[in-house]
């Protein structure tokens, strides 16, 4: 796996984006695809950190769409609702979630011990 294409594979404005991964099929089947989820983060753990600006900008822009459907999701008067996960597990993975990208801008990954689920992409890594 190459942790450049997976992010850019998930990055709408670039021309590898792919609807079938993980940022995809949150926004066009709202469903959470915990394995693409996992690439994804597999991803982030594997970046050179703050290798470029684009890049930069590229994971930044899913995480604000992440965040903006996990807000969706829990508005009363949105119609949009990730229809496999139940609260509890939305409200764990919005946690990971800026745990995850606030350690990748800030250099310092959070360790994968400190989740209820390690990614199993990072199980055997001391990460």
């Amino acid at each position: 796996m190459d942790a450049k294409e997976i992010i850019l594979r998930n990055f709408p404005h670039n021309n590898l984006y792919d609807d079938l991964l993980f940022l995809g099929k949150l926004n066009e089947e709202q469903s959470w695809d915990i394995e693409e989820y996992w690439r994804l983060e597999w991803g982030i753990y594997n970046l050179e950190k703050n290798s470029s600006e684009n890049l930069d900008w590229a994971i930044f822009r899913i995480f604000s769409l992440i965040m903006l459907s996990i807000s969706s999701h829990l508005d009363q008067n949105d119609y949009f609702k990730i229809k496999n996960l139940k609260h509890s597990e939305l409200y764990e993975m919005r946690e990971r979630v800026l745990l995850v990208f606030e350690g990748y801008f800030s250099s310092s990954m959070p360790e994968q011990k400190i989740f209820e689920k390690v990614n199993p992409l990072l199980a055997l890594s001391s990460i």
